[in-house]
């Protein structure tokens, strides 16, 4: 098994985030892209204001009552204003519009750059979760995945 005695021997320096404000298919296209999973949410500000994943994608789409307000909103209903094809065609792309900002996790799950990898392990187990934000004091460093663990235990690069 690999010598990794702590999170900074196994972290990805290499934090990929999204921002908040992207809708939910630029994610889609964004984490298939890069092959992650999740990614932790910036603000305008830049600053951490969540985390999101594929999960929280499919969560979304499978709400029932998602499909329930979108069939009460009005989109389908018979009024007397006269639409042309372009505004039906924008109103839908408005009413379908998510954005990260509405499916994320707004909770960072982080741990030290010093946390040992068993202590990782128990905080995933715990909190049925898939990825850390690694921090050195306030600042995120690096970011480690459950993926991350089991290419340790079966010992890959």
């Amino acid at each position: 098994m690999s010598k990794a005695r702590n999170v900074q021997d196994l972290m990805n320096p290499d934090i990929k985030t999204v921002v908040d404000e992207m809708t939910t298919d630029e994610l889609a296209r964004y984490l298939i892209e890069r092959e992650i999973s999740g990614a932790p949410v910036v603000d305008g500000q830049g600053q951490l204001v969540g985390v999101v994943s594929m999960t929280d994608i499919g969560r979304n789409v499978a709400e029932p009552s998602d499909f329930a307000s979108s069939r009460s909103s009005g989109f389908y209903r018979d009024d007397a204003t006269e639409r042309t094809l372009q505004d039906l065609g924008q109103r839908y792309v408005e009413e379908r519009a998510v954005t990260v900002r509405d499916v994320m996790t707004p909770v960072i799950h982080q741990v030290p750059v010093t946390a040992s990898v068993a202590e990782v392990a128990r905080i995933m187990v715990e909190r049925h979760i898939h990825r850390l934000v690694v921090t050195q004091g306030k600042d995120p460093v690096g970011i480690i995945t459950s993926m991350d663990l089991l290419k340790m235990v079966a010992d890959q690069p």
